[in-house]
């Protein structure tokens, strides 16, 4: 620009010298006023220009070798500096580090021949130290062959706090769901999108990519289906949750009672959704069962003490006598041993309603379950071998030894085994393992038959009193089986199969003193 001007004051002395003399030279005066003229219109476009790039409303600025040598004063007050502190400093002075995406984006835009926009964001350092997030474009600008990097950014820190809140709500609601205890589904068009921890589990998946491709009323029984649907649509068009409804649910080979209930949700990943929270209804069936059960063993309890002892007076009585007159009328002798294998019949119910009576065990001791087993086995192999049955024991090395009463436990797996020997009619074998599961602090002994297994109907009532399928059962052992287990802290689980057999699974808490007595 001096240059400019010092040519004018040149033009205009050489001028005046020329008409003195009354030369005629090329330039005259209106040409050097106008030099005059674009000098002034140069220094006006340049104040234009810069006082226009001072009130963009963005920050605007130039960068040459990792330099700023322009910014507006926009941009500084964005980072709260005097443009002139901004100025030919480092580009990284004002940038987080961990944030630094300039020299990518500079870099992809001077790899290109063709001037491109490339987006980028970055953290920029305020003077009082807090951060500004940016968001911008910059492009290249060529000037004698030289490669600036031009670049226009607006502050976003209110829009960026505002999305890292949304997406800390997102998460935490996200980790409410997976770990809220109720299996929970969003569905859209019927199709699981998402499942949290507990509905993962109830549907055997690790990951709900593998459940997108089945619609959702599938795991349902075939005439429930279009109940769900209706609800489904209910949800839709009501602003609120739809009534628990009972339903069944098949699940690989499993038929389980869940009840659900549904409510909308706008605006799911763009969509509108259906969100479905289920309850698995069998540890509240199981738990009603036991609760029945416990009820039933209480009253036979109450009814065994006020009559036991009634009963046994005359049923000695009745043994002694019948014993005399089969002596006396020989002749008779079939008739009186009948008597008397009735009369053992009352008294073995008699015993079993005493047991059912006793409501504490109190002479409890740490015992080896390995040779408690054992013990019954002997005395059950000669029963085994008449039915043909063989018994296959296989026990787990070094098993804690478990806090019981071994006469009670005694009791229980000759009950079991028994069972399992009877079921068997044309021979096979019982399996009984013990394995103790460190998780659980549980020590499992299973007994396992090939026998006739038991209907559906019968596996329902198991535990009532009286409930029996052998001709002079009981009906009794299995009661008393499951009350003896109970006072031991422990759990019989019973499943069967009609024509495939049964197995049953005693479990026996172990705690860490019972390890270490072990």
């Amino acid at each position: 620009m001096m240059e400019i001007s010092n040519h004018a004051v040149d033009m205009n002395r050489n001028a005046s010298m020329n008409r003195a003399a009354g030369r005629q030279y090329p330039y005259s005066y209106n040409q050097s006023s106008s030099y005059m003229k674009f000098e002034a219109l140069i220094k006006e476009q340049s104040n234009f220009y810069s006082v226009l790039m001072d009130h963009v409303v963005a920050g605007v600025f130039v960068v040459y070798d990792n330099t700023f040598i322009y910014v507006n004063s926009y941009f500084a007050q964005l980072l709260g500096y005097a443009v002139e502190e901004i100025v030919g400093q480092k580009v990284d002075r004002f940038i987080e580090e961990e944030d630094w995406l300039l020299p990518q984006s500079f870099e992809g835009i001077l790899d290109s021949e063709i001037t491109k926009r490339q987006i980028f964001r970055w953290n920029g350092k305020h003077k009082n130290s807090s951060i500004v997030y940016f968001e911008g474009k910059s492009t290249t600008i060529k000037h004698d062959g030289i490669i600036y990097y031009l670049s226009t950014v607006q502050d976003v820190t209110i829009k960026y706090e505002k999305e890292r809140e949304l997406i800390r709500n997102a998460k935490m609601y996200q980790r409410m769901l997976m770990t809220i205890p109720e299996p929970i589904f969003i569905t859209v068009d019927h199709s699981i999108v998402f499942a949290n921890r507990h509905g993962l589990d109830l549907l055997g998946k690790r990951h709900v990519s593998g459940l997108t491709e089945q619609s959702f009323l599938d795991y349902f029984d075939v005439k429930d289906r279009e109940d769900v649907a209706l609800d489904f649509q209910s949800a839709l068009l009501l602003e609120e949750a739809t009534p628990f409804r009972q339903q069944q649910m098949k699940i690989s080979d499993r038929v389980i009672e869940v009840e659900h209930s549904s409510v909308k949700i706008e605006n799911y990943i763009g969509r509108t959704a259906i969100l479905t929270v289920l309850r698995d209804l069998t540890e509240r069936r199981q738990d009603e069962e036991r609760l029945v059960r416990s009820e039933k063993l209480s009253v036979i309890g109450q009814l065994a003490a006020g009559v036991a002892h009634e009963i046994r007076n005359p049923l000695t009585a009745l043994k002694g006598f019948t014993q005399l007159l089969r002596n006396k009328y020989t002749e008779h002798s079939y008739y009186f041993d009948i008597m008397g294998t009735e009369i053992d019949r009352i008294n073995l119910i008699v015993n079993e309603f005493m047991t059912l009576a006793k409501p504490h065990y109190s002479s409890f001791q740490f015992n080896d379950i390995v040779h408690i087993v054992q013990s019954v086995l002997s005395i059950l192999e000669t029963q085994a071998a008449l039915y043909g049955v063989e018994l296959d024991f296989q026990a787990q090395q070094d098993l804690p030894n478990v806090h019981c009463n071994e006469n009670q436990l005694k009791q229980v797996f000759i009950n079991v085994i028994k069972n399992a020997i009877e079921a068997m009619q044309d021979g096979g074998r019982v399996i009984i393992t013990i394995r103790f599961e460190p998780l659980e602090q549980m020590l499992h002994v299973k007994i396992k038959d090939h026998g006739i297994g038991m209907p559906d109907d019968v596996q329902k009532r198991i535990g009532e009193p009286f409930l029996t399928t052998k001709e002079k059962g009981t009906g009794l052992g299995l009661m008393v089986s499951s009350r003896i287990i109970e006072e031991h802290k422990g759990t019989m689980l019973i499943t069967s199969k009609a024509g495939e057999g049964t197995l049953i699974d005693i479990q026996l808490p172990i705690h860490m003193e019972n390890i270490a007595n072990g």
